[in-house]
């Protein structure tokens, strides 16, 4: 306990909470801005487990809001889970690290529970469906978890678990977050508070005394904070933890153009489509054995090894679903 002495020197957590944070098995799901700064601040204080899922590759302009990676990182294009095991390796050997790289979805998030069994789930996502999509998981299986989400200046957490409210009753008091970054951008100041209050949240539960029961939204600009006590937003007819209807989990099919924070367009292909990029319209600018990057026409695309694509450079959903029927052209 030595190394932890500072923080088993704080009585509502001591030494009790200290052995619960080496004992539970935390998944966080997101590697970005969220996600990174969870898992570097969970390492430094002693988590004994953390498994951390995510489907991407470090870029520069991640580098501004994201813990632990570097220009180096951005310019290898390694995957973010990969980078973070071994950097919290390097801070924390004591960590053990489940680095899981892959897109979540409706098809194999519940296997992911079931596979890594988490003791508590921690958000790390940036929008708000998936987020939607974890809140049915979570319920469904009896998983607490924790939501955080930050844009432009503001922030907002709740913890939940099975008993409710879950995040479907609080729809309507959570709107400003559900903005966009790409309209409303996000400083570093909001994510870094934003994440404290989540490590809060579980540092509260680890320790025994369970969640506060507060949604907390917060805004670094103005210097504003508020929370509001969450039993008056439980809805009595909420169809996840009234009804147990999970809709989103029933979807046993991805959309195959889904547009993504930043005016970003995510397609999905076959897996086979990475060994067959060739066939693409435009140049291969740079490769590795996670990624490729091709340009089209002022069109630049970031082609994954699972057959997801990012693309950059569209200006509608029109102008996507006309160069996501190009490309399905060149390669049938």
């Amino acid at each position: 306990m030595e190394r932890y002495n500072r923080q088993v020197r704080f009585k509502p957590f001591g030494e009790t909470g200290q052995q619960q944070l080496m004992d539970y098995r935390i998944m966080i799901m997101g590697a970005g801005a969220l996600g990174s700064h969870l898992a570097e601040q969970l390492a430094r204080m002693g988590a004994g487990h953390l498994t951390i899922i995510d489907m991407d590759i470090v870029e520069l302009s991640n580098l501004h809001r994201q813990a632990l990676y570097d220009e180096y990182d951005a310019e290898s294009m390694s995957p973010k889970v990969h980078v973070l095991k071994e950097k919290i390796n390097r801070i924390n050997q004591h960590v053990e690290v489940d680095a899981v790289y892959t897109e979540i979805t409706p098809l194999n998030i519940e296997v992911l529970l079931s596979t890594y069994q988490p003791d508590i789930v921690l958000d790390g996502m940036d929008n708000f469906e998936m987020r939607f999509l974890i809140n049915e998981a979570c319920h469904k299986s009896n998983v607490p978890w924790i939501y955080g989400a930050a844009v432009g200046s503001r922030g907002t957490i709740y913890a939940m678990d099975y008993t409710g409210p879950c995040l479907k009753c609080m729809l309507s008091a959570i709107p400003e977050t559900g903005e966009s970054c790409a309209v409303n951008g996000v400083i570093p100041p909001a994510i870094h508070q934003v994440i404290s209050y989540e490590v809060g949240e579980l540092i509260r539960y680890v320790s025994g005394a369970g969640f506060s029961k507060k949604l907390i939204t917060l805004d670094v600009f103005t210097m504003q904070n508020r929370s509001v006590n969450i039993d008056s937003l439980k809805d009595e007819d909420c169809p996840i933890c009234a009804r147990h209807e999970y809709g989103l989990l029933n979807r046993r099919k991805a959309d195959p153009i889904e547009s993504l924070c930043g005016g970003v367009y995510l397609f999905r292909f076959k897996r086979s489509l990475f060994d067959s990029s060739a066939y693409l319209p435009g140049d291969i600018k740079r490769e590795n054995a996670y990624v490729k990057f091709l340009e089209y026409e002022g069109i630049r695309m970031t082609m994954f090894r699972d057959g997801r694509m990012n693309v950059y450079g569209l200006e509608s959903e029109g102008a996507a679903s006309d160069f996501y029927k190009t490309l399905m052209k060149a390669i049938r």
